[in-house]
């Protein structure tokens, strides 16, 4: 084989591979993320709970994030929450992403996991969870007054999948949401 044919073998192979990638991952405006405070107001270091929803935008059937959490452990959550004070300023949050002895998780496949970790959701139907921020983590920064509440989804990066897995993925028949989506929604804290 001559270069160009090499060149032209490994371009295909990369084309290949993006294709299937972009198959199995869709771009999150596919949905709408958005947050309803439990109340519109809260008292400076208790915890404001809100309730979120996904909803498919799309014409086709897709997987979304069934949970807050991950569950392989020590990966990101899939939905994050701060405040944002009259200043700009963000109030956040960590979150700790170590885990003790060994995660049977990992013994999963890339199906088996999103079989836990995934909802398959109908065009124009959604899902809701809830989510506790914990205004304790941050309590010496807060004062009385308007808040922006703000959360964030995060769906699944293909990157953070190999070609084995992908291949695993593929046996779901349908794409995983990818990317992020923001909301947010005013609330107020008070002594």
């Amino acid at each position: 084989m001559d270069r160009p044919q090499v060149f032209a073998v490994v371009f295909l192979a990369v084309a290949l591979l993006n294709a299937q990638q972009s198959l199995l991952f869709i771009p999150a405006n596919d949905a709408s993320f958005t947050i309803t405070p439990k109340r519109k107001s809260y008292k400076i270091g208790e915890k404001i709970d809100f309730t979120y929803r996904v909803r498919n935008i799309s014409h086709a059937e897709i997987f979304v994030p069934r949970t807050v959490w991950e569950v392989k452990c020590g990966n990101p959550p899939h939905v994050w929450a701060w405040l944002e004070d009259s200043t700009g300023k963000h109030l956040m949050p960590g979150y700790a992403g170590s885990c003790l002895g060994p995660d049977p998780i990992d013994k999963l496949s890339a199906a088996q996991r999103m079989e836990k970790d995934a909802v398959l959701v109908k065009p124009m139907a959604y899902i809701e969870g809830s989510f506790d921020l914990d205004t304790n983590i941050f309590i010496k920064e807060l004062k009385p007054g308007r808040y922006r509440l703000e959360a964030v989804l995060y769906g699944w990066k293909s990157e953070r999948f190999d070609e084995a897995q992908g291949l695993s993925l593929e046996t779901m028949k349908h794409p995983f949401l990818s990317g992020e989506l923001a909301a947010s929604q005013s609330i107020e804290l008070t002594n």
